[in-house]
């Protein structure tokens, strides 16, 4: 696997080429932010462009796509949002996988959130205060407000916000390659947040760790932490590629406000302590990596040194699940699940993928489904549950009923790819051409690719295997996407035409080819 330095140079570089050989297909996704000196962004041009970028982040293999993680996280993040004025907000809370401590906010309520900022929290409330002050800067919509103030183009905006991203995760190499195409001083003026916009972001987030019951004392216990860690790589990040610097000034103001505020100690759920169990594991998903978790939790254990056993236990088990020693894997999870009577859908579903893996005969794995099948009753509303069950009646070759599930379960959304990817998957198993190319062209369309959803649609409609109302459908969609794609290509002419009067969208061009270059 690459260095975050190697793949976020990289996707620099790609993302720069990308942007100056289709200008136009990107525009034509995004919203038209207006003329200079216009309103700012509208709520709904703003999770527009997040909707974009994060098409973008989702193609980065950095993003860690693990349905365990991102179920914390986004409880975790709802209950913040619920202590918030930003309740009206569709937020997604998700992971890179990146051990430098950082956390990043997208317009529309999108928050990016660093494997090592979980890691490196020294208790929930710590994790819970950096995703506060991101949750601030969406409510108060400062990004909204610095990309309607530059209104030179969306392409532009979307690629600085990303250059900006990924050069502050990469590190030197990156922050070269943008130094040496002069455009430190344009990332910088469009990007970085004011010291009022921090300020603003700080007050807020500290106030919602008040109103939600965690510990506000953490925000200046964990933003001092990283103030010093960020001491580390100054050097060779400038400051302009943070987006987030930390200042004394920051820090002394949360500790005022410390004074006046209500502060009680809040205990870490199980759950927080699963999680960076896992992602000690996910941070490096090479076989060294597990047999070096390994190693790690079974010294917890054996030295009784471990803050949490369960997550210790939990811990030894994922990593022995890695390592193909399902019989000790499933021990561990046993062991785990004894140590505590907290529910926990995640680690339910390590015991049920410990058993599943161990199971030597047909009766030891209907089993394994059966606790499957019985954590989605406690847990209903658990999209990594509703995961679990599907993908082991698929395994079982059960795919009738795996689809039954897939349309009667409440967990997994039509906004989700991997409900459109496992209902594919079981019609491909059952020979439903039509329902399976249906499906496949829906999840393309999530992923941004409508070109391929067309394609798909098309094959569905000659495979032809289905009723009528599935043929109505595949043909409604058909026309709305072709319909799409030519008001998409008059726009995109209408663009260039614009351009070429008045003659900057080659200048743009040669920009982005620079960077390329």
């Amino acid at each position: 696997m690459r260095s975050p330095s190697t793949l976020a140079r990289s996707l620099l570089l790609s993302l720069a080429l990308c942007l100056a050989l289709r200008p136009p297909a990107l525009a034509q996704e995004l919203p038209t932010l207006g003329e200079a000196g216009g309103e700012e962004m509208t709520p709904a041009q703003e999770r527009k462009l997040g909707e974009q970028i994060m098409l973008e982040v989702r193609r980065d293999p950095a993003y860690l796509d693990d349905p365990d993680a991102a179920e914390y996280l986004n409880r975790l993040g709802y209950e913040l949002v619920a202590a918030s004025q930003a309740r009206h907000i569709d937020f997604e809370f998700f992971v890179i996988r990146d051990s430098m401590i950082n956390a990043f906010a997208l317009p529309g309520g999108f928050i990016g959130v660093h494997t090592g900022t979980i890691l490196g929290a020294q208790g929930e409330s710590e994790l819970a205060s950096v995703m506060a002050h991101e949750i601030g800067h969406v409510q108060q919509r400062h990004i909204a407000r610095m990309i309607a103030k530059q209104r030179d183009s969306t392409m532009i905006a979307v690629g600085s916000i990303l250059l900006a991203l990924l050069a502050s995760r990469a590190g030197g190499q990156a922050a070269e390659a943008a130094l040496a195409v002069g455009q430190a001083a344009a990332i910088q003026k469009q990007l970085s947040f004011s010291r009022d916009n921090e300020r603003e972001a700080d007050r807020i987030g500290f106030q919602i760790l008040v109103d939600s019951g965690y510990d506000p004392r953490a925000m200046a216990a964990f933003f001092t932490r990283m103030q010093q860690s960020t001491r580390i790589y100054e050097s060779i990040a400038p400051a302009y590629l943070r987006t987030h610097p930390l200042t004394v000034e920051r820090i002394s103001d949360i500790q005022g406000r410390l004074k006046e505020a209500r502060t009680h100690q809040h205990a870490d759920s199980l759950d927080f302590d699963l999680v960076r169990s896992r992602l000690r594991l996910l941070q490096d998903d090479s076989a060294q990596g597990a047999m070096e978790t390994q190693t790690y939790f079974s010294d917890q254990i054996l030295h009784q040194t471990a803050a949490n056993a369960v997550a210790a236990y939990y811990g030894l088990g994922l990593a022995q699940l890695k390592l193909k020693q399902s019989r000790s894997a499933l021990e561990s999870a046993l062991t785990a699940r004894r140590e505590t009577r907290t529910p926990s859908a995640i680690l339910d579903k390590l015991v049920t993928e410990a058993s599943f893996a161990a199971a030597k005969d047909d009766n030891e794995r209907e089993a394994a489904l059966t606790l499957a099948r019985d954590a989605t009753s406690r847990f209903p509303l658990s999209r990594l549950t509703a995961i679990e069950y599907a993908e082991l009646l698929q395994r079982m070759g059960r795919h009738r009923q795996a689809v039954d599930y897939l349309h009667e379960q409440l967990a997994l959304t039509h906004s989700d790819t991997r409900y459109f990817e496992m209902l594919a998957s079981s019609h491909a198993a059952l020979q439903q051409k039509t329902l399976q190319h249906q499906a496949t062209a829906e999840m393309y369309l999530l992923l941004g690719v409508v070109p391929a959803a067309v394609e798909q649609l098309k094959l569905a409609r000659r495979a032809a295997d289905a009723d009528f109302y599935t043929m109505s459908e595949v043909d409604a969609r058909l026309r709305q996407l072709n319909g799409q794609l030519q008001e998409q290509r008059k726009e995109s002419g209408r663009r260039r035409s614009g351009s070429d009067k008045d003659g900057g969208g080659e200048d743009k061009n040669l920009q982005w080819r620079a960077l390329a270059e």
